[in-house]
């Protein structure tokens, strides 16, 4: 590769990075659909899907979509979903290898675990 060529696909991934919103490339590995794998309280559990415009959506098993904002902030993620005039605010936590999202219930103390499928 000539030395214009480098310089052209440095050029290209510097403008491509700049434009994505603050934060986006950090949080890439977050982008998708997460699906439940435990559920110890036997609740009905929905799947959560991550857009990278800080949107997100919970799937019902029945189809039934809610949408929402998340926010990252360290090892939390914090989800705001609107239902009627009320914000309802989870926080999911990951561990450091970002394989599983982690959504403890403040009624019984146990933790729900997500697993992000393709």
């Amino acid at each position: 590769m000539t030395h214009l060529a480098r310089g052209l696909a440095l050029l290209v991934l510097v403008v491509a990075l700049g434009s994505a919103p603050a934060g986006a490339i950090e949080e890439m590995w977050l982008l998708g659909r997460w699906e439940p794998v435990q559920s110890p309280d036997g609740d009905e559990t929905d799947w959560l899907e991550f857009g990278p415009d800080g949107a997100m959506t919970s799937i019902a098993p029945d189809g039934r979509r809610t949408g929402g904002r998340y926010v990252t902030n360290g090892q939390e993620i914090q989800l705001n979903f609107k239902v009627g005039a009320k914000s309802v605010i989870i926080t999911l936590t990951y561990g450091p290898d970002r394989q599983r999202l982690y959504a403890r219930s403040a009624r019984t103390g146990n933790t729900a675990v997500y697993e992000k499928r393709p």
